[in-house]
């Protein structure tokens, strides 16, 4: 007896629709696979980034707070006005530049499933080449 896992080549059309059905079912989990993959290193990227940036803005806004505080403290009376003005702008542009910066940054990523939808791609091109 052979134990050859591979059936015999004059199988006829249900053999050749089995295999094919095989074939197709194969790529599809792989292409789960990469897409679940991809699903939980964009979550793990967005949580992330969500966690620093919160931090990250919680601290710049108290910090910005007592910094003004102290400047509007240390400044006379007849100075105080000029220098809420002076550091509200250099609060307002600093929120500009950071704007600016994580616009570029989110343009300048990868896209998201990026590699799903190049596999994808491929698959659709080999059977165009094949069809």
């Amino acid at each position: 007896m052979t134990t050859d896992p591979q059936p015999p080549h004059n199988e006829g059309m249900m053999g050749s629709l089995h295999h094919l059905g095989r074939s197709l079912l194969r790529v599809l989990a792989t292409r789960l696979e990469i897409l679940s993959t991809e699903v939980s290193e964009e979550r793990f990227n967005l949580t992330k980034l969500a966690l620093v940036a919160l931090t990250v803005l919680f601290c710049l806004q108290v910090g910005l707070m007592l910094a003004l505080l102290f400047v509007v403290l240390a400044i006379g009376n007849e100075n105080r006005l000029a220098a809420i003005g002076v550091a509200a702008l250099l609060m307002l542009l600093g929120a500009l530049g950071g704007v600016l910066w994580l616009r570029g940054w989110l343009k300048r990523r990868p896209p998201m499933f990026g590699t799903t939808i190049a596999e994808l791609r491929k698959d659709r091109e080999r059977l165009r080449g094949n069809a």
